[in-house]
């Protein structure tokens, strides 16, 4: 009803005799000839550095230690003038315990669900913090409930994965929709809303020696766990940084570009989670002659933009966020 008053207004004002153009069965969503390609495909891009993608076990357990409240030095070599990173914690608490803290309620959903769906036996919101923190947790599934634990901890604090499944929700709300639906079982191969929308997850030191192995292991982890969903990541690679990786880049170049081993030196990859396979799968790479960031020691070009526009060098959407 509300487009309904909002076309016969725009009617209204442009002089229209017709009383607007929208009709209700084609252009609303939910319309029975609705057509799901009049819908525009969205690119939405996520550039990241060395942000937390979700915090690991380590940085959970840390912060109680009245050491953890100070200011740290990156090189461990204090002095005046020095650089200074984050503190650890507040001196008191656990972060984790912080975080329970600031969403006690939640902590208890979670130790209930956790309890009901068989990872634990029994419902202490108490216990499973205890349990987390002396690595008292049941065996079998110990390492599930770490990773429940993590993803808690995730939506709660400033990650990258909060924003990942954040920017997902466009995708689940076109996902709901029947004729949307309907166009994408004609395609099993595809995830569902994948014509649609993109969510590019643009990391910028994936697979990188100055980058963070845990923030690698964080982003596969956030890929395998959000797989069905379009989600995709794209990362800088040279040759010698990731051994494994470019061997599969340059396999991908040879078997879909005709390229010879050795021919590029440096390239833009984006690949998405494999369930099969449990691993990352290449479906587009773009070699370059140049690195992505051009130029020599503090003279080079700006690391943020060059990884949002690796990023948005593989955006296939008609807008982009």
């Amino acid at each position: 009803k509300w487009v309904d008053r909002q076309a016969a207004a725009t009617a209204a004002a442009s002089g229209s005799k017709n009383g607007g153009t929208h009709e209700r069965a084609v252009d609303t969503l939910t319309g029975e000839n609705f057509d799901p390609g009049s819908i525009p495909s969205l690119t939405q891009i996520i550039p990241a550095y060395n942000e937390v993608v979700i915090p690991d076990t380590d940085f959970l357990k840390a912060g109680a230690d009245p050491e953890d409240a100070r200011n740290g030095s990156p090189d461990d070599q204090p002095g005046l003038g020095d650089l200074t990173v984050p503190p650890k914690g507040d001196g008191v608490n656990t972060n984790l315990a912080f975080l329970i803290s600031q969403f006690p309620d939640e902590w208890v959903f979670l130790a209930q669900r956790l309890y009901e769906e068989g990872y634990t036996d029994k419902d202490s919101s108490k216990d499973l913090y205890q349990d987390f923190l002396k690595n008292k947790l049941p065996n079998l599934r110990a390492e599930e409930i770490i990773i429940e634990i993590r993803m808690w901890a995730a939506l709660r604090m400033q990650s990258v994965a909060k924003t990942v499944i954040g920017a997902l929700q466009y995708a689940r709300a076109l996902a709901a929709l029947p004729k949307i639906k309907q166009h994408y079982v004609q395609f099993p191969d595809k995830r569902v809303g994948e014509d649609h929308v993109e969510v590019i997850l643009a990391h910028q030191t994936y697979g990188h020696p100055d980058g963070s192995a845990k923030n690698d292991e964080a982003v596969r982890l956030l890929l395998e766990r959000y797989a069905d969903e379009p989600l995709f990541l794209v990362f800088d690679l040279k040759a010698g940084t990731a051994p494994t990786l470019w061997t599969k880049v340059e396999s991908f170049l040879m078997m879909r570009g005709g390229y010879a081993q050795g021919a590029f030196k440096q390239a833009s990859v984006k690949c998405k989670w494999d369930k099969a396979r449990r691993d990352l799968r290449i479906i587009d790479v773009l070699p370059r002659m140049f690195p992505l960031r051009l130029g020599q020691g503090d003279f080079k070009t700006q690391g943020k933009a060059c990884n949002q526009l690796n990023g948005l060098r593989f955006a296939s959407g008609h807008y982009v966020q």
